[in-house]
């Protein structure tokens, strides 16, 4: 009987020893971007920064892995491949180069994976960059995210202009953001829909002084009084209270002040009633898909897919 006392004193004894030495706590951690768009003019750099929650009595690393449509040495460079936090810091960051060159390369795109040691992660295991080439004047820097050209026709469920009304045509809308490192002078760009452009008859047409600056997202609603914070993005109706975008067989284009095409979107292929908008997913560089294959959103004017801020 006393072999058996002692027997489970010493496995409680043990158990308890692994709780307080052979099992260190392990703090959480967080990896961020200090900006989310990387100019290849030499000098620009982008900050990865990797946070904990809480102090560490072991170093915590981060390895880092490199993927996208940018190429690791020719657009960019990075200063290390391993984020190393010392035990007692809470912060450690290295960061990424833009590297100058002069081809024509449009947008292209950075996405850093890591895998972390003496730490956990909060079930985030990328973060992206966008490297904005300034070799194409600007063409590549302003993106068309978000097209809602079919708004839900149940009760308020299409309301995407948030006045408190449901209207087919005041509903519609596009989301604009420029992930470029530079403001952008929208004055006098025009908006068509198919028959539109047929006519040279824009439905709306960008007022003198419209500035979207760098990292900023534009809605333009159909019409109505849009009503909400809108993730403090600008927003407007067109000047002709309607973007009449068809849900099938139509083209949205968008031209500059001197009448070039921005962007242009076929919405054939999309052309299936979805009844929410088409989104980028992942936000700004993905392919467009049907928000709620992004998340449980029908929409998300004016911020990302999830509802939260750019």
């Amino acid at each position: 009987m006393v072999k058996k006392i002692l027997w489970v004193l010493f496995f409680v004894s043990f158990l308890n020893s692994c709780k307080t030495n052979d099992v260190p706590y392990a703090p959480t951690a967080e990896l961020n971007v200090s900006q989310l768009t990387l100019s290849e003019n030499n000098g620009d750099s982008v900050l990865l920064e990797l946070s904990l929650d809480d102090i560490t009595t072991t170093s915590v690393t981060a390895f880092l892995e490199f993927q996208g449509t940018a190429t690791q040495g020719v657009d960019y460079s990075v200063s290390s491949t391993q984020i190393v936090i010392p035990a007692g810091d809470t912060l450690a960051s290295v960061f990424l180069l833009g590297i100058n060159d002069e081809d024509i390369e449009g947008t292209e795109d950075i996405t850093v994976l890591f895998q972390l040691e003496n730490a956990v992660n909060v079930g985030q295991t990328s973060v992206s960059v966008i490297l904005d080439d300034d070799d194409g004047q600007g063409l590549a820097s302003l993106i068309l995210n978000e097209i809602l050209y079919d708004p839900y026709n149940s009760g308020l469920d299409g309301d995407a202009n948030g006045d408190g009304t449901y209207v087919q045509n005041e509903d519609e809308f596009i989301e604009l953001v420029n992930i470029g490192s530079a403001s952008i002078d929208l004055s006098g760009y025009k908006v068509y829909d198919a028959t539109a452009l047929s006519s040279n008859s824009p439905r709306h047409e960008f007022p003198s002084g419209t500035i979207l600056p760098a990292g900023g997202v534009y809605v333009l609603f159909g019409g109505g009084t849009p009503t909400g914070s809108f993730g403090g993005a600008q927003i407007s109706a067109t000047t002709t209270g309607m973007m009449n975008l068809n849900n099938s067989g139509d083209v949205l284009t968008i031209t500059n002040s001197s009448d070039s095409v921005m962007i242009q979107l076929d919405i054939t292929p999309l052309s299936d009633n979805p009844n929410e908008s088409y989104t980028r997913s992942p936000d700004l560089i993905g392919e467009l898909v049907q928000h709620t294959t992004a998340s449980t959103l029908l929409f998300s004017p004016g911020t990302k897919s999830d509802g939260s801020l750019f």
